[in-house]
């Protein structure tokens, strides 16, 4: 006992000075560098501030105070209270928030590293073999490409629960339970994608360790130690569910897609790496899952020797498995043709038999095929029939990558499956939230890494001139490829602190690639920001910046209905005192401060003015909706679904039009336009006319339309219902045509009504 407590504590020694050195001279300057870059780690900082400052799960705690006066922002992104034993007691005894996250960001390294060795350890019994895991794990290359995301490096938690399953399974003691459940909630707490992707990687466990009749009564507890980690989970879930339900917010199938790993992202490395940053076949957003040469080959090592073993034990339908190996190939054959040849079909005597268009079934089929054949070999059947965790952590750690290439894999952008088990796992209630399916690769890491240690131990088990270097060899291997370039230290914005008695802060210009600085000083001068960055934007947000870029007076007013405002201005991004001139030249602002570097307004409150009537009214019966672009989708405007939509399929140019066709003539007094999820997609200049015959049109209503969406998005966030009111007049037609321009997003329409009776 006391000689393996002295190998974890060598261990534990070894990969803190590694992790020292990766990212030296981080270590010297805690509290005044940000390591990566200027954007998460900012966001990170301040939401590790703000879990130290407010007791969490309170209802001060939802609403951070960004977006103001969005309610409930914190839904909007991570919390990370899975870190907050970390950092709290760190800003609680008076370090700041930026020393608390490099704190958070440096343990990371050796702490995911010692994880892994133990479940390593526990699992083979050898040190070497669980060095092995330890480093193929807290340095494995896909790490240096999430730099920038310590809640997706604070992954320590994972190696800890699977340990708990593989010790109760062991010797059936409850503290491992304990163990299990509770580090399964502290991972769901630290990255709300792991919630999801670990408990994956759980139910696989359990079906390759736990499976038998014998084993229903454990199961069945470890069962009822996970609802009870899911329970205590609860709060925090349900409160994400009803916030961000309550905005109608969710990631839409062409989000997840782009941040999906491809198949080809194997070799794509992360740019930082010293060896392999030149590997790069794809280029996809977070997309840098390259393995390592050096962990591939000891896993194929170490499977292909002890599957030739275990075929040899045991026997198998080895028949069975080559008749689907072949039909596998002959699948991949024919996925193959219409890439080659074109679309095709098989129609003898008028009789279609085959019809292949797309290589996605075919080859979905193939892959299919090429499972069963797995499942079937001697080799495999015998290592679930062992148990062999070497097999489950290899099998395992396939999976994960498949699930890493989202609910529509692609090879070099080309889609190559028909339906993926991303896509099943999108059924999931709040699963249709996460939006980076490539984060699976963590878990696939993870298996590799619990595979390598393994993959060691059994080759070094046989009598061979080498097995006493292979363990030396393989952790220097992984060391030389996951050894990165330098790592860039920035410096953290300078403070700015608040110059008059103001109910919130507007710091200028509003985009989202800057408004991190502001959100980060607030952390010192704790005035609630209108500004904002999140994982989702509050809908005002869009508004507000297109309102301010375009210099609109008005829109200061309304701010200035919430109270005195504290506005701050840029000299670094104001060089023609555009924003200056635009600020000052209002009648309620008033310079309080200026230095070279920045000017500070004072904003005096102005009286409210009466919200806008939004109709409750259903509206008349559509019976059609054309469109100047995008005719088929014109149905989807009038369907009763806020997620369908209409839209300009590119950016909205003048010209773009919608005519509704009412079949008969009404008394018509408005148009309800829906913009829903899609906020940023509103009419920048619209015109409403209306028709009895088609031909000649009466104007009705027309101006932009950015300030009435900035005063709805705080009433009706969920639908954005954009509402325009006219005498009644009879007309059987409306016309709605944009005017405005935008070189970015689109016009939609989730939902359209006609008003009148």
């Amino acid at each position: 006992m006391r000689r393996s407590l002295r190998a974890v504590g060598i261990a534990a020694v070894l990969y803190f000075a590694l992790t020292v050195a990766i990212t030296w001279p981080l270590l010297l300057h805690p509290s005044s560098v940000v390591p990566g870059d200027l954007g998460d780690p900012l966001l990170n900082s301040w939401l590790i501030a703000w879990n130290a400052r407010v007791m969490p799960l309170t209802e001060r705690w939802w609403n951070v105070p960004q977006f103001y006066p969005a309610q409930g922002v914190t839904a909007f992104s991570e919390h990370l209270l899975g870190i907050a034993w970390l950092t709290t007691p760190i800003v609680a005894l008076g370090g700041s928030a930026l020393l608390a996250y490099n704190v958070a960001f440096l343990l990371s390294f050796p702490l995911c590293a010692l994880a892994a060795h133990l479940l390593g350890f526990a699992i083979s019994r050898r040190n070497d073999a669980a060095l092995v895991a330890g480093l193929a794990y807290g340095f494995a290359p896909y790490r240096m490409s999430q730099i920038s995301h310590v809640q997706v490096l604070s992954a320590y938690w994972m190696p800890l629960s699977l340990l708990g399953l593989h010790l109760y399974f062991r010797d059936r003691r409850s503290r491992w339970l304990v163990l299990f459940a509770g580090a399964w909630l502290m991972q769901a707490l630290a990255c709300g994608y792991y919630l999801f992707y670990l408990s994956v990687l759980v139910v696989l466990w359990l079906l390759w360790f736990a499976s038998g009749r014998d084993r229903w009564g454990d199961v069945g507890r470890v069962v009822v130690s996970w609802a009870a980690a899911a329970l205590l989970m609860t709060p925090v879930a349900y409160g994400y569910w009803k916030i961000q339900h309550a905005y109608g917010f969710r990631r839409w199938p062409d989000e997840i897609q782009s941040f999906s790993a491809d198949v080809a992202s194997l070799l794509r490395a992360p740019d930082s790496l010293r060896l392999w940053g030149w590997l790069n076949v794809i280029d996809k957003p977070e997309s840098a899952l390259f393995p390592g040469v050096t962990v591939l080959a000891v896993v194929l090592a170490g499977v292909l020797a002890a599957s030739a073993r275990a075929a040899r034990l045991r026997g198998g339908r080895l028949r069975t498995a080559r008749v689907s190996l072949v039909g596998a190939v002959i699948a991949a054959a024919v996925s193959a043709t219409p890439v080659l040849f074109g679309p095709w079909r098989l129609e003898p005597f008028g009789v279609r038999l085959l019809s292949v268009s797309t290589p996605q079934k075919p080859l979905s089929v193939a892959i299919l095929l090429a499972v069963l054949a797995l499942a079937l070999h001697p080799s495999v059947r015998a290592a679930w029939w062992q148990r062999s965790a070497l097999a489950f952590y290899s099998i395992a750690a396939g999976v994960m990558w498949v699930m890493s290439l989202g609910p529509a894999p692609t090879l070099l952008n080309e889609p190559v499956l028909y339906k993926a088990p991303y896509a099943w796992l999108m059924l999931l209630p709040g699963a249709d939230g996460i939006r980076v399916p490539a984060r699976f690769w963590m878990l696939a890491a993870l298996c590799l890494a619990i595979a390598a240690g393994l993959a060691v131990a059994y080759l070094t088990s046989r009598r061979t001139p080498w097995r006493r270097a292979l363990p030396s060899v393989v952790c220097v291997g992984i060391l030389l490829e996951a050894w990165p370039q330098p790592m860039l230290l920035l410096p953290p914005p300078d403070t700015r602190p608040s110059h008059v008695r103001a109910v919130a802060r507007l710091e200028l210009p509003v985009m989202p690639t800057r408004d991190l600085i502001p959100l980060y000083r607030s952390i010192e001068h704790k005035l609630p920001l209108i500004n904002g960055y999140s994982g989702y934007f509050a809908p005002h947000y869009w508004y507000l910046r297109h309102l301010l870029d375009h210099h609109n007076p008005a829109v200061l007013t309304r701010i200035a209905e919430l109270g005195p405002i504290e506005v701050v201005i840029d000299h670094a991004d104001d060089a023609d005192r555009a924003w200056r001139s635009y600020i000052a030249g209002h009648p309620r602002a008033q310079l309080v401060y200026e230095d070279a570097a920045y000017s500070a307004y004072r904003l005096a409150r102005s009286e409210a003015t009466p919200s806008a009537a939004i109709s409750e009214e259903r509206g008349l019966p559509i019976v059609s909706v054309s469109a100047s672009v995008n005719n088929d989708l014109g149905p989807a405007a009038f369907d009763g679904d806020l997620i369908s939509r209409w839209h300009t399929g590119r950016p909205q140019a003048p010209g773009n039009a919608v005519i509704v066709d009412l079949n008969q003539p009404h008394a018509v007094n408005g148009v309800v336009l829906e913009i829903a999820g899609y906020v940023a997609d509103f009419p920048r200049e619209l015109y409403v006319e209306t028709s009895s015959d088609r031909l000649t049109w009466t104007p009705a209503w027309s101006g932009e339309t950015a300030l009435i969406a900035f005063s709805v998005a705080f009433e009706r966030p969920r639908t954005m219902p954009l509402s325009f009111t006219f005498l009644p007049r009879p007309a059987r037609y409306v016309r709605l045509r944009q005017e405005g321009s935008d070189d970015v997003y689109y016009w939609s329409i989730a939902e359209l009504r006609v008003l009148g009776h």
